[in-house]
């Protein structure tokens, strides 16, 4: 009776084990009958709450995992990279040129810019994973002295660690330091502006009480100064319609001045004209007097050879 009772639950734990097993086999992450692919990515930087296990993602769908992650220093470069092992699961990924070759294609992958990165995973529990995908903007950097031979995947920084190597860069106590004495200045300067406040608002208002003053004076002198053009305005056009009748008699006389000018001018013309009698008459009158003066000068010709005419006269 006790022995069929402890093979009844010898045989209950071996079905629950078996079918554990069954359930961790085809359910679980593992692969115990496919062959699985490796590859190594050697990081130059940190990989904080990366572990083995970890997923390995290309654009969201897991493709392999960490295999091993180990720390290995360069004492010709007196550097540390951290070399990641990781597996690929062939069924995971499907090549259509050739399906056989899978090192050759993931090779082809990585000439054309397939590059490794650190994603973390949760930012609650600090686990990290390692993101794939092809990014040709960073340049690709190879370690063949350090890959085992094995395909090396080239990996750069992500965004968050460029962020935390320039914080990390930063001289945080320089800077505060330089904030610190920044702050002191604007106290003091603070400290000054309220000393010097209340003398320089005194002032401020003295001044512009006494802009008030001087704007009320020139308002005044200003309207004096309009009110007196306006009456010179008013004088000026009254003076203008008084002249006004002064300079019609002028323009009046003006007119007929000129129009006696114009009949003067008229009569000069008669008068010098080529068939005006009076032309006619002065050049009689000089021929007249041409032949006087002719006479005359044959005479005083005749009185300066023989005096005695003058005497005795001229004999028939």
């Amino acid at each position: 009776m006790t022995a069929n009772k402890s093979a009844t639950i010898g045989a209950f734990v071996l079905g629950g084990l078996i079918l554990a097993l069954c359930t961790l086999i085809f359910f679980g992450n593992f692969s115990l009958f496919s062959r699985k692919k490796h590859a190594i990515i050697i990081f130059p930087g940190s990989v904080s709450g990366l572990s083995v296990g970890a997923p390995v993602t290309f654009r969201g769908v897991q493709v392999g995992s960490v295999d091993s992650v180990k720390l290995q220093f360069d004492t010709k470069k007196h550097k540390a990279f951290i070399p990641v092992v990781i597996n690929f699961d062939p069924r995971r990924i499907g090549f259509r040129q050739n399906k056989d070759s899978f090192n050759n294609e993931l090779q082809e992958m990585v000439n054309h810019g397939l590059q490794a990165e650190i994603s973390t995973e949760s930012f609650v529990t600090g686990t990290s994973n390692i993101f794939l995908d092809f990014d040709k903007d960073n340049p690709a950097i190879f370690h063949p002295e350090m890959a085992d031979n094995m395909l090396e995947i080239p990996a750069h920084p992500s965004t968050i660690q460029k962020i935390k190597s320039e914080l990390m860069n930063l001289q945080l106590e320089k800077l505060s330091k330089n904030t610190n004495e920044t702050i002191l200045k604007i106290g003091k300067l603070a400290d000054q502006i309220s000393n010097e406040l209340p003398p320089l608002v005194t002032s401020f208002r003295s001044t512009s009480d006494n802009a008030s003053v001087l704007l009320n004076n020139v308002n005044r002198q200003l309207n004096s100064t309009i009110q007196n053009f306006n009456r010179l305005l008013t004088t000026s056009n009254e003076q203008i319609n008084n002249r006004g009748k002064d300079i019609h008699k002028v323009l009046v006389s003006t007119d007929k001045t000129l129009a006696d000018i114009s009949a003067l001018m008229e009569n000069l013309k008669s008068i010098t004209s080529p068939r005006a009698p009076f032309r006619n008459n002065m050049e009689s009158i000089s021929r007249n007097l041409a032949d006087a003066a002719a006479s005359l000068r044959g005479f005083s010709n005749e009185i300066e050879r023989n005096p005695k005419l003058l005497l005795i006269g001229r004999r028939q």
